[in-house]
């Protein structure tokens, strides 16, 4: 068996929390997230914002103002954030307020 992937030591605990997200600041200057609506077959539509930085907790943070700020639902995945409903315009414009840089992409 391989131990390159050791999750629990007695001296650490747990590892895999110490890996999970950086904890580095974020520069919102040079920041520039990437905004797209996708749709499924049944017509329901997702906004999906790519683009994040590495800190965790601060997308973390960003999706939950968004969802809040918009009333509706969502999630923050590993590498992206997704806000569920038509709201494409609401969403570039609660990170225009945020003075976060944002290109459209896709159709």
């Amino acid at each position: 068996m391989n131990n390159s992937r050791l999750v629990w030591s007695s001296d650490g605990g747990d590892l895999r929390k110490k890996r999970a997200g950086g904890t580095s600041t974020v520069d919102e200057s040079t920041l520039q997230l990437k905004v797209r609506r996708l749709t499924s077959g049944k017509g329901r539509t997702v906004i999906e914002i790519t683009g994040l930085p590495r800190n965790k907790s601060w997308c973390k943070d960003l999706a939950s103002q968004l969802k809040k700020g918009l009333g509706t639902g969502g999630a923050y995945k590993d590498d992206f954030i997704e806000i569920h409903g038509e709201k494409l315009e609401q969403v570039t414009s609660m990170l225009d307020d945020r003075s976060l840089k944002w290109k459209k992409t896709g159709g």
